[in-house]
């Protein structure tokens, strides 16, 4: 617990709100792009589904942003490698790091999920079941990323490519939706890609691999 009130703090700084500001002000526009969200209906499903997704889309970049501050440090600085050799298992150095990352994104998010509960407060519990357990994949698969990667000048383009990422699995689960019609597509598809992703990542994790990293 330690480890992740430290982490929070690193991050909070005023680029920290900044961000927090950009991210509430696409949630106003996206809610004011639709004057009866409950009436809208996209490739057959609620558009209230796709918005989330699009909520999605804005913390995973956040989150790889923020993990600049926090994740990455720790690799950066060898405080991952310290650990390994104080015989520290790689799931407690993952699970500690998620957390940090999934608690620091969501407290940056917190006026936009704010806002979405007032304005969607019928679809609030499932809604938001969802977007907790699927922000916490992608923040599992974000960590297990950053411990995978070996030239940390690629670090800089984890946002990007795990936002890319998201958009590919929103692209296909739309399309498999339209073939099936199944609502359990759209709330599957993605939470079960995510974690097949993030065990892949997993499997080929070793204390090696996070030690021989390089600039």
């Amino acid at each position: 617990m330690g480890l992740i009130t430290l982490n929070l703090k690193r991050v909070l700084n005023w680029n920290f709100i900044f961000m927090s500001a950009v991210a509430t002000i696409f949630g106003i526009i996206s809610l004011m792009n639709f004057g009866d969200i409950s009436e809208n209906i996209v490739f057959g499903a609620d558009i209230k589904y796709f918005m989330l997704d699009g909520y999605l889309c804005l913390f995973i970049f956040f989150a790889g942003e923020i993990s600049k501050d926090m994740l990455q440090q720790e690799k950066i600085t060898k405080r991952i490698e310290w650990k390994l050799a104080n015989g520290i298992k790689i799931s407690s150095i993952i699970m500690e790091n998620l957390l940090s990352l999934w608690i620091g994104t969501l407290i940056l998010l917190f006026p936009l999920l704010l806002m979405i509960s007032i304005r969607l407060p019928n679809l609030i519990m499932l809604l938001g079941t969802y977007f907790l357990i699927l922000s916490i994949l992608y923040s599992a698969f974000i960590n297990v990323l950053i411990l995978w990667i070996k030239n940390m000048n690629w670090f800089k383009g984890i946002p990007i490519c795990v936002t890319l990422l998201h958009i590919l699995l929103l692209v296909l689960k739309c399309g498999i939706f339209m073939k099936l019609n199944n609502i359990w597509v759209l709330l599957l598809f993605s939470p079960v890609s995510i974690i097949v992703l993030t065990a892949c990542g997993l499997c080929l994790i070793t204390k090696e691999r996070i030690v021989s990293s390089y600039y």
